[in-house]
């Protein structure tokens, strides 16, 4: 009985140690979101799939721009 009790508390421990790994992950945006839009790429039509495109390029479009804003003789 307390092998089952010491097994739970392990399999516990690793569900705990991967959602926290996750959440930090989650927070820079990271891969995490293109992993999610990768997955459920199957699931939209030709329509969605364009404004899902257009988002992320606007989105990659603003972080080259506040990239290239900065002035490196500032620092």
């Amino acid at each position: 009985m307390t092998e089952i009790i010491l097994a739970l508390i392990c399999l516990l421990g690793a569900v705990f140690i991967f959602i926290h790994i996750s959440r930090k992950l989650r927070k820079g945006g990271g891969s995490l979101t293109t992993t999610m839009l990768g997955a459920t790429d199957l699931f939209y039509d030709k329509e969605k799939k364009k404004a899902v495109a257009h988002i992320l390029e606007m989105k990659a479009g603003k972080k080259m721009e506040d990239q290239s804003s900065e002035d490196p003789a500032e620092k």
